[in-house]
């Protein structure tokens, strides 16, 4: 008995054209895109607050970068990178205590010889606020000066030693009570009669190390001393309004740190010496050890 047989019919290969091919070749590169951008989106919550610190970074991270270039140029990578690690100490120290008041402030900028800064986007209050927000600097910076001293008593290392006398000094110097320095803010809540003493002892400086930056703060610290001699309005009364217990308070504040930094100033002196090492050598001395 005969089976009928069946045929199978096979079509006939179809040609790839050019859109298939590159479809094939994308296909890969697509699942890696959908991939990429699923890992973007979840990472959206830490990236976006990241771009509104942008320009923060830009403005405060690069001229610390540019003053850390200009002084490691003259002193050396060491002793540069210390030295404005121990101005942004400082500046944080303000920072901080004008955060705790509420102010808006802005990212610390640093400016080679001149030193560094930050922008009070909003005026203190009171005479005791700006006071508070003065005395912040010196004393943080005076704690970043007192742990570079303690690294070169652990190490001998005579460079920590020559950076907590700079340090020292820097915070001291600002503690001058004339004009935007910070202790021409910290007496505002003792007397603001204290900027006369204050504004010849910076004349006395200026004259006796010339400096262009110095006999620019004499210039800038004209206009508060010439208000010690105009009658004040109701407003700037209310302003200098301080209780006694602040007054107190500051008092003992401002003049204990001076006190504390011209006797560390001595000691780290001293060690310096002992290391073979002159306090006033602009750093040179300590990075050729």
């Amino acid at each position: 008995m005969n089976t009928p047989q069946t045929t199978t019919e096979f079509a006939p290969p179809q040609r790839e054209t050019f859109l298939s091919r590159v479809k094939k070749a994308l296909a890969p590169l697509a699942v890696i895109g959908v991939m990429i951008a699923k890992f973007f989106a979840k990472l959206k919550f830490f990236i976006l607050p990241a771009l509104k610190f942008l320009p923060i970074l830009l403005k405060s991270g690069g001229t610390m970068l540019l003053m850390i270039w200009v002084y490691t140029a003259m002193w050396g990578w060491k002793f540069g990178v210390g030295f404005v690690l121990l101005l942004l100490v400082h500046e944080c120290g303000h920072l901080i205590v004008a955060k705790k008041f509420g102010l808006k402030v802005g990212a610390p900028v640093f400016i080679p010889f001149m030193g560094a800064f930050i922008a009070l986007k909003e005026a203190p209050r009171n005479a005791w606020m700006e006071a508070c927000v003065g005395i912040g600097g010196p004393m943080l910076g005076s704690l970043g000066a007192l742990a570079c001293n303690s690294l070169g008593e652990i190490f001998d290392a005579p460079v920590f030693i020559a950076l907590a006398w700079f340090g020292y000094f820097l915070n001291l110097f600002n503690l001058t009570p004339v004009g935007m320095l910070d202790g021409g803010r910290i007496v505002t809540a003792l007397s603001r009669w204290l900027w006369i003493p204050g504004f010849a002892l910076l004349l006395w400086f200026g004259w006796k190390y010339p400096n262009f930056v110095v006999w620019l703060m004499v210039l800038l610290s004209l206009p508060r001393i010439v208000s010690l001699f105009r009658k004040r309005t109701e407003q700037e009364k209310r302003y200098y309004e301080v209780t006694a217990t602040q007054r107190w308070t500051m008092s003992i504040l401002y003049f204990g740190l001076i006190a504390t930094l011209l006797f560390a100033m001595h000691l780290a002196q001293n060690d310096l010496h002992q290391h073979g090492v002159r306090a006033h050598g602009r750093g040179r001395d300590t990075i050729v050890q």
